[in-house]
């Protein structure tokens, strides 16, 4: 299975959306051939409905299934009123045939960080007992600090807990966005991605615009890096299912990743 992993577009009609950047963006992303196209949050900037019809309008462009997740951005200006009549339950299991996809929001009205709650821990559990192969997690927030995008202060409330279940379940992959920047890093056995902006103006130094892809077969999971401005994919994780060993380019830049 494929999967497109974008995150951030954060759609407005002021300095915050890129509208270049997300039609050259969509191109590359449409030719990637993927089953499946996850948002981890931030469709909008202010939560307003004008965003939202704007990027209810522009995920048009995207070809193939997408689910979404809201970011803190979504849910300011009652905009947490909005999502689900635009993009649908904010909370969900999705099956396919190898696997179950948990989404949730981690964002609360009106503010930067966020939590999941025992309400959204006990949804993962439900999506672990699906007895699928494989159970993907999904959320706006990051769970753990991230390197290169500013000072810490957004990590989720709940960040200990719902490392807990996840490291504890052995969840192999754990989706999310927020800062802006593409990183990987695994914990135990987990898989812990971050997506950069797909087409926010609010760039950190070099790393652009990106966006992520993630190949799972009955082996491996390999996430590639795509830059958007310069049209350039580097693979960046190599995850080992069986012995959930991995090769990370980020902090062993000269291996090879066949």
């Amino acid at each position: 299975m494929r999967i497109a992993h974008i995150s951030d577009i954060h759609c407005n009609y002021g300095s915050d959306f890129n509208s270049k950047v997300f039609d050259n963006a969509v191109k590359l992303l449409n030719k990637t051939d993927s089953d499946l196209v996850f948002i981890s949050g931030d469709l909008t900037t202010w939560g307003l409905l004008s965003e939202y019809k704007l990027a209810k309008e522009k995920l048009k462009e995207i070809n193939g299934k997408i689910v979404i997740v809201p970011g803190n951005h979504d849910e300011r200006n009652l905009g947490y009123k909005l999502f689900p009549e635009f993009f649908g339950d904010p909370s969900f299991i999705h099956l396919y045939k190898n696997l179950s996809f948990v989404g949730l929001p981690s964002s609360e009205p009106d503010k930067d960080d966020g939590r999941l709650g025992r309400r959204r821990h006990r949804l993962i559990e439900r999506g672990i007992k699906k007895g699928k192969n494989l159970t993907i997690v999904g959320f706006h927030h990051h769970l753990i600090p991230v390197p290169n995008s500013g000072r810490e202060k957004n990590i989720i409330e709940d960040a200990g807990e719902t490392l807990d279940i996840i490291l504890k379940n052995e969840i192999p992959l754990v989706l999310m966005g927020h800062r802006h920047v593409p990183y990987g890093v695994k914990i135990h056995k987990t898989l812990l991605v971050n997506a950069g902006t797909f087409s926010c103006n609010r760039t950190r130094a070099h790393f652009g615009h990106t966006f992520n892809i993630i190949d799972i077969d009955n082996e491996n999971i390999t996430v590639t890096v795509v830059d958007i401005t310069n049209n350039k994919q580097k693979k960046m994780i190599k995850f080992n299912l069986e012995n959930r060993h991995h090769k990370n380019r980020y902090y062993n830049p000269d291996i090879r990743m066949e």
